[in-house]
């Protein structure tokens, strides 16, 4: 089991975003701009997957936390 880190981390990319979301998040639903939307059943925060962001590289996934 991973460690829970959504109450510090604000901004998560590549491996490591893919790797906290196949052991940590659960997916929701997917918003009106086309952004996976996941939750993490601990702290009830949502994060945005975003697949190629601008200002990354192709075939890049990022994680944002909702606010």
């Amino acid at each position: 089991m991973v460690q829970c880190r959504c109450k510090v981390l604000n901004v998560l990319s590549g491996d490591v975003a893919r790797d906290y979301l196949r052991t940590h998040l659960e997916s929701l639903r997917v918003d009106g701009m086309g952004r996976t939307i996941h939750h993490c059943s601990e702290t009830d925060i949502e994060w945005s997957e975003e697949r190629e962001p601008s200002g990354y590289a192709d075939d890049v996934t990022v994680l944002r936390r909702v606010r």
